[in-house]
């Protein structure tokens, strides 16, 4: 099944590691084959990985960046993902962070992030914080 980007005038994205703009009208593209795409208001800059769960999402969006994971970033994400399932109590937080690392050990790191916007989100609310803004970040800021 194709993938569908309808793409803001400007708007960034990465695909397969290379960073590429649309141009000054909206577009739509289609994907018809597997690739690592990432779209910049999914981007998480680094300075805004503050909390564990945006931790961890860093880890899996610099997989997805620059394919195949090092040894040390598979280390990282290993080491933080095992602090999460302590940290996380409730079965559906748990059930989630079980398909994250499904999908990462499969190696399609999107799926990964998808499911971890929505943890982020149940840890916003868990630590009073407010919704997280960096879904808007520009590529190449921070």
């Amino acid at each position: 099944m194709p993938l569908k980007l309808k793409l803001g005038a400007n708007e960034q994205l990465v695909v397969n590691g290379a960073v590429m703009v649309n141009g000054g009208y909206r577009t739509t593209l289609m994907v018809r084959n597997f690739a690592h795409i990432l779209r910049e208001k999914d981007v998480l800059q680094e300075d805004q990985a503050d909390t564990p769960t945006k931790r961890l999402y860093f880890h899996v969006q610099a997989m997805l960046l620059k394919p195949p994971p090092s040894p040390e970033l598979v280390a990282a994400y290993q080491e933080q993902l095992a602090a999460l399932r302590r940290a996380f109590v409730r079965p559906d937080n748990l059930v989630a962070l079980d398909e994250v690392d499904r999908v990462v050990t499969a190696g399609d790191y999107y799926k990964a992030l998808v499911q971890l916007q929505t943890l982020i989100g149940v840890e916003a609310s868990l630590l009073n914080l407010d919704p997280p803004p960096w879904r808007r970040a520009r590529l190449g800021q921070g």
